[in-house]
């Protein structure tokens, strides 16, 4: 793609954590920026920001939007083709978490999950695949996770959901391999947002400490990833680790999978939905060396160690 700068930029889930720090990103290399999320007090918060750090350059244009729902990411890219004339590039970023163990995940859990993050990326998709192919260009950007590369424990309903994301684009990729319309896939690994404030946690595992990724430092790489015309990028030391091990050491891979379960296992059954530690955090405090989910001192660090982190 080239330079962002003048490119008409959608970002959804952009009211916070890596979506905002995206808007940012983009507005800070020039693109004209149409954000979206839930929240329009938020959206409002994130285009102020914008326009305070950015004061030359276009005002954001906002439009709260719930793209799991088809007739909101309609009337959302409608808006853009009228005010806009089109988008150039898709950044699809929304999504909720689901934290615990598989038995306690109940079916609704599953689907509100998948309608999000799953769901809600495709009627993204299908809804400006025609406005790029009229325009015979066009970038499709989404947002997937570490997760998605190997099911990680207590994350079921979450890796699932962005494996689906991942196939599915993987897919989407083949077939507009003779168009001018390209499809990026990024796999960040845990980055410090209010993700895990949000998401619902269901008991069963506790989440590994950090430190994790800024948001800025992630929607950083993301930016320079699109203006290099690169298809996917899997962010993160550990993320890359997985990558590699899943196929060519699927047996260290499960063993750290094990060690991770055993980790982060909670040795008391805990009935609320907000699962708290004993100094009131979701996060295990009892894990602490690094491992194949976790950051890295070093990449040594990954090859002599078996336990695991992940976004």
């Amino acid at each position: 793609m080239g330079k962002i700068e003048g490119k008409r930029v959608l970002i959804t889930g952009a009211s916070s954590g890596i979506g905002k720090a995206l808007a940012l990103e983009c507005a800070a290399k020039g693109a004209v920026l149409v954000l979206t999320a839930r929240t329009k007090a938020r959206l409002i918060e994130t285009r102020d920001e914008i326009r305070a750090v950015f004061p030359y350059t276009t005002a954001p244009l906002i439009f709260p939007c719930d793209v799991a729902n088809k007739l909101d990411v309609h009337h959302l890219i409608k808006s853009c083709e009228k005010k806009l004339g089109g988008i150039d590039v898709l950044i699809n970023n929304a999504g909720i978490g689901v934290y615990g163990s598989i038995e306690r995940t109940v079916p609704e859990d599953y689907s509100s999950i998948m309608s999000v993050n799953f769901l809600g990326a495709v009627h993204c998709i299908l809804g400006i695949l025609p406005v790029m192919q009229k325009a015979g260009e066009g970038l499709i950007v989404n947002i997937s996770s570490v997760a998605a590369l190997y099911g990680i424990p207590y994350l079921g309903a979450y890796s699932a959901s962005k494996a689906a994301l991942s196939a599915f684009c993987q897919s989407l990729r083949a077939e507009l391999a003779l168009a001018k319309i390209r499809v990026m896939l990024v796999y960040p690994g845990y980055t410090q947002t209010d993700f895990f404030d949000n998401e619902k946690k269901v008991g069963g595992g506790l989440r590994p400490p950090g430190p994790y990724a800024s948001p800025r430092r992630v929607a950083r790489a993301i930016v320079q990833t699109i203006q290099k015309d690169t298809r996917d990028l899997v962010l993160s030391l550990e993320g890359k680790a997985l990558h590699f091990g899943r196929s060519l050491l699927p047996g260290l891979v499960q063993r750290a999978m094990l060690r991770l379960t055993k980790k982060l296992k909670e040795t008391k059954r805990v009935e609320n939905e907000q699962t708290k530690t004993k100094n009131n955090s979701p996060f295990s405090k009892s894990w602490r060396k690094p491992g194949l989910l976790r950051p890295f001192s070093s990449a040594s660090a990954f090859w002599s160690s078996s336990g695991w982190s992940d976004s």
